[in-house]
């Protein structure tokens, strides 16, 4: 057992300082897949190279002192992704651009991943060479990190309490495979600072909201919430985004009066998110209404109640409020409902999860939870005066996108534009909507008269909808997001640097280009590398396809997997580890097979190609949730399977433990890199899988050219 748990700790380690890395990361750099697609492919990469330079050292450092260092670092990773802001002079809850993403991805991940890297050719080292085992035991290690990182997240609450018991256990587990003295003092030392650590959490959090107060701080399933008192006012955060703010009037006002003044007899009214903050009192001052109202995170009404004023927790409170922790969309799927008004009080589509309520499909189930003059409502952070062309387009995404299900779409101008949606006539003629708030004696205290004629002059609302029609607007949908890429695009145009030129670039390259130039230069690339590397590019090559491969399709199925079935953290621990479980089984089948041949290889491909087909063919259909685990589960055994027969060719041919674990992180960082970025947003999920199907294609065709003379059997 001492022999063999050093790999299985690597699997465990790498696994959960991935999620935990990543978390943070999410917690402070307003993680949208953009961001999190640039960090996860730095680890990728930094892994990859360290096994790849390993792989090549004639001698390697003391095994358990790389383990201690990287637990020793991985805390202070944390604690530059926290104080980050200060290098960078943002203040508290500003969003980050592209370069300190950037810089602090491949920074910390050059720290942390490097040497794990190179743990894994260590550990093969150790092991008289046998890599399969090796690879094996550490995939079982990942297997395990998954719902552990998720139990600790569950029970502690906080990130760094979870760091603090994984590294602290992994370092003496480390050392007692070593069972050396000044080793598990080093380890004592270590959980010494990892105390510390821990302690540190919320005062570092408090120093990080300076000048605000930060009241409390709690991790979630869901994302890191935090409750900030600047003078007179509360705000939530949520990963730090903002969920709503108290007291607020003028943003209550218009996200409710807008829709209900449309129609303000309506009784059954149906909010998904942004309750507290004054949105359900307004709603409450229309009589005999009866709002459903859905909450994704209860911890958000948890801390509304326990910090908000007494007239806010009885607006919770009230028998007309019925309040249902659920994801909006599972919700209204499961649901037999009819509702006279809908209101999403949402963050923008910044990200793939929140771009669900904003697709082509979720307005198409809206409307047959409306009655038939019912409206759906919602606003989206605009400009109070010029529309530049990034703007631009992202609005006229959603606008083409919602006029596809209601005849009737109208837009109301300002620094938020709320959208109006409905089979019914809508008006925007700012005396008729104050003559309605007049006869209903609403008090409002910022939609008045004047300010109703400001907003709504015929000018302003002329302009709006001249910039909407303009242009070709993309539609966005669940299985292609374009709304999530045009608004990572106007996000990245609020910063310096190259980040808007590059996504304005992409927004504008044929599908049909972005696609397959990347398959073109890698049909050219193929007599290159047959040339330079001989007989090892047959075997290392099916690595790198593969890496790209896996990790393309996890992404794609996992954004499948969300827009089908709801919210996604709540089930990613457990698909994760489905994947690594096919991985661990995979190999393990391997090592059974008396003689790995390059015909292996290519019915391995040929699996992988036939599998990702019936993914293809699965995708329009709403089928059960269990064919996404047993897709994962089918990817990883093939996944594995083609490691272990592609290292034990690669190794009769060249003694280097490292290549092929590199390349197939390197294949699995270009995946990441560009997938949930670009390709998805772009081309949609279908063409990606088509285009993963063919990359394989090419390169079973390439093995098939392979000269036939016979090898040494292994």
């Amino acid at each position: 057992m001492r022999k063999d748990l050093p790999a299985f700790l690597l699997g465990f380690l790498a696994t959960s300082f991935q999620i935990l890395l990543l978390r943070e990361f999410a917690a402070y750099f307003s993680g949208n897949e953009l961001t999190l697609g640039i960090i996860l492919a730095s680890w990728l990469l930094w892994v990859g190279l360290g096994s790849l330079a390993a792989g090549r050292a004639k001698s390697f450092p003391n095994r358990t002192f790389l383990y201690l260092s990287v637990i020793t670092l991985f805390p202070f990773a944390l604690l530059a992704v926290r104080f980050s802001r200060f290098l960078f002079h943002l203040l508290p809850g500003e969003i980050v651009g592209f370069s300190p993403v950037i810089i602090m991805a491949f920074g910390l991940c050059l720290l942390v991943g490097f040497p794990l890297g190179a743990l894994f050719v260590i550990n093969v080292a150790r092991q008289a060479g046998d890599i399969s085992r090796v690879y094996i035991l550490e995939s079982l290690g990942a297997v395990a990190a998954g719902p552990i990182v998720y139990l600790f997240l569950t029970l502690s609450a906080s990130s760094w309490g979870t760091v603090t018991v994984i590294a602290g256990t992994i370092a003496f587990l480390s050392c007692w495979t070593d069972q050396e003295k000044p080793c598990f003092l080093w380890a004592l030392g270590i959980v010494i600072l990892l105390g510390g650590f821990w302690f540190a959490d919320l005062p570092s959090q408090r120093a990080y909201w300076k000048p605000f107060q930060l009241l409390i701080a709690r991790d979630t399933r869901y994302g890191r919430i935090q409750l900030i008192r600047t003078r007179e006012q509360l705000s939530l955060y949520s990963n730090n985004s903002p969920v709503y703010s108290m007291p607020d009037p003028a943003a209550a006002e218009e996200s409710v009066h807008f829709a209900m003044l449309q129609k303000p007899d309506a009784k059954r009214i149906l909010l998904i998110g942004g309750g507290p903050g004054g949105t359900l009192g307004e709603l409450l001052k229309y009589r005999d209404t009866k709002i459903d109202y859905v909450e994704l995170d209860p911890e958000i009404i948890k801390l509304s109640r326990d910090f908000l004023d007494k007239e806010e927790q009885d607006v919770l409170d009230s028998a007309r409020v019925r309040i249902i922790f659920q994801d909006g969309r599972k919700f209204l799927q499961g649901t037999g409902e009819k509702y006279q008004v809908m209101l999403l009080n949402l963050p923008e589509p910044a990200t793939a999860q929140v771009n669900r309520f904003y697709t082509l499909e979720f307005f198409l189930l809206a409307q047959r939870h409306l009655s038939p003059d019912g409206i759906l409502s919602f606003p989206i952070p605009s400009s109070e005066t010029v529309i530049g062309p990034a703007l631009q387009q992202f609005l006229s995404s959603l606008h083409s996108t919602l006029a596809r299900v209601f005849p009737v779409v109208r837009v109301v101008p300002g620094d938020r534009n709320i959208f109006l949606a409905s089979a019914a006539p809508l008006t925007l003629d700012p005396q008729e909507l104050s003559r309605r708030i007049a006869s209903l004696a609403l008090s409002t205290r910022y939609l008045e008269d004047r300010t109703l004629q400001s907003r709504l002059h015929a000018l302003r609302i002329r302009y709006l909808e001249g910039m909407l029609a303009s242009g070709s607007p993309r539609l966005n949908s669940d299985f292609a997001p374009v709304s999530f890429f045009l608004n990572a695009s106007l996000w990245s145009t609020q910063f310096r640097g190259p980040g808007a030129a590059i996504l304005r670039f992409f927004s504008k390259v044929p599908v049909s280009w972005l696609l397959g130039l990347p398959l073109f230069f890698f049909v050219l690339l193929l007599p290159v590398l047959r040339a330079r590397k001989g007989e090892a590019i047959y075997s290392l090559l099916p690595l790198a396809v593969m890496g790209l491969t896996t990790i393309l399709a996890e992404i794609v199925l996992l954004i499948w997997f969300q827009a089908l079935y709801g919210f996604l953290y709540g089930r990613i621990a457990l698909l994760l580890s489905t994947f690594m479980l096919g991985l661990f089984l995979g190999a393990l089948l391997s090592t059974r097979v008396h003689r790995a041949t390059y015909r292996w290889l290519a019915g391995i491909q040929v699996g992988f190609m036939l599998l990702l087909g019936l993914f293809r063919i699965a995708l329009p259909a709403k089928l059960p949730e269990v064919l996404a685990f047993l897709i994962l589960f089918s990817l990883g055994i093939l996944g594995g399977g083609l490691f272990v027969v592609s290292n034990r060719i690669y190794l009769r041919v060249r003694a280097d433990y490292g290549r092929g674990y590199g390349l197939d992180l390197v294949g699995s960082f270009i995946g990441a890199l560009v997938t949930s970025s670009l390709l998805i947003p772009l081309a949609g999920l279908s063409r990606v899988i088509d285009s993963v199907i063919l990359l394989n294609g090419i390169g079973l065709l390439f093995l098939l050219t392979r000269p036939r003379h016979r090898l040494a059997s292994d």
